[in-house]
């Protein structure tokens, strides 16, 4: 997630507390009250799972992806994954312009996509997703389509963003074919970047989170509040993130906010390591981008979250773990409580039938796809 952060960044800049009434119940050190008729789960610093709950994460590696011998097992950019209900999993590499897939062993199968500007083809994808109609669905920030193509790779039809949601990167589809993605507006003189609900004709239902951004033409730029993180919860249900505050807010699939998932904790200061390593992951682009960029004091309370088939979300943070590469998660349960942190270097991108994909880079850029099999005791 952090290029793929760093690539919207890049495509944007490239175009341009309420009053309660506690209620409820008290789990050990987590707070779960009503405030105005809304459920709240305040959550400590530290996990405080339920008593019985399984709140111990087992990962044990399995195989590994993009370490063969052959160009076929191998990816110039990792860009974007999805696992389909038979294990299958689609990898769309960004340098290259194809969707690679691999069987649930990891042995390469095929590979489809070609790069252009006509039907089906692909020029700066940026996004991919196995939807619940069983398609596979490419989002295209520089053509401004959404490509969609069979499991097999025969290209089936393309939507354009172009019109009715210009800029739309990053999204999601939802069982009924409703969208979530994040979407560039101008509104009274300001650049504004929104987390919208569309319904299957890209028609904009209701706005879910917003940051003003117009700094990106003022020269004021902080890249790691650009970005949000949502996904699609229980029975459509919406969960989207906070660039700000740690918390994570709960939606109905109407829109109307339903909970509010909030957890202490000590912000992250930024380095100037940190920046060195920023921009030492920037292509090679304009010379006065570097000079647009102004960086927060510290980092924004989490990276980016995941979930998986249970509900449980897995929140990345920016804290780094006790090796080279690694950050901690936090993990917390359907009910939203705080129940694990561990600390893990890939990034997660996928949770499916007890497995774990996850992006590992190495210091010289080099990508692999670890496949773990998750157990919890």
């Amino acid at each position: 997630m952090k290029k793929l952060r760093l690539k919207v960044f890049l495509i944007e800049l490239a175009v341009i507390f309420l009053i309660f009434s506690p209620v409820l119940i008290k789990a050990d050190d987590i707070k779960v009250r009503i405030e105005n008729g809304l459920q709240v789960i305040y959550n400590p610093k530290n996990p405080a799972p339920p008593k019985g709950s399984l709140a111990k994460i087992v990962l044990k590696q399995e195989f590994s992806i993009g370490v063969g011998k052959f160009d076929e097992d191998r990816f110039g950019e990792l860009t974007s994954m999805d696992v389909d209900s038979d294990g299958n999993i689609y990898v769309l590499d960004g340098k290259e312009k194809k969707i690679k897939v691999f069987d649930s062993a990891g042995k390469f199968v095929k590979k489809f996509g070609e790069k252009g500007q006509g039907p089906g083809e692909l020029n700066l994808p940026v996004s991919l997703q196995v939807t619940p109609a069983r398609e596979i669905v490419i989002g295209d920030a520089s053509n401004q389509k959404l490509m969609f193509f069979s499991y097999d790779g025969k290209f089936l039809r393309e939507m354009s963003t172009a019109m009715k949601a210009r800029g739309l990167v990053l999204p999601l589809f939802d069982s009924q074919g409703n969208i979530i993605g994040q979407q560039i507006v101008q509104a009274e003189g300001k650049i504004i970047r929104e987390v919208r609900k569309y319904d299957r004709e890209l028609n904009s239902l209701f706005t879910l989170a917003s940051v003003d951004i117009t700094g990106v033409i003022q020269g004021k730029i902080d890249p790691f509040r650009m970005v949000f993180s949502y996904q699609f919860g229980k029975d459509n249900s919406i969960y989207c993130g906070d660039l700000d505050k740690y918390e994570i807010k709960i939606f109905s699939p109407e829109g109307k906010l339903i909970r509010r998932i909030l957890k202490d904790y000590v912000p992250v200061k930024l380095t100037e390591k940190d920046k060195e390593e920023f921009f030492g992951r920037m292509p090679e682009i304009d010379p006065q981008a570097k000079e647009r960029i102004k960086f927060s004091e510290v980092f924004p309370p989490y990276q980016n979250f995941t979930m998986d088939e249970n509900w449980r979300l897995f929140v990345r943070t920016f804290e780094k773990g006790k090796d080279k590469g690694e950050y901690y998660l936090d993990v917390f349960d359907e009910e939203g409580k705080y129940i694990a942190k561990f600390s893990f270097k890939g990034e997660p991108r996928a949770w499916r039938g007890n497995k774990l994909y996850a992006m590992e880079e190495d210091d010289s850029g080099f990508q692999t796809l670890k496949i773990y099999s998750v157990r919890w005791q």
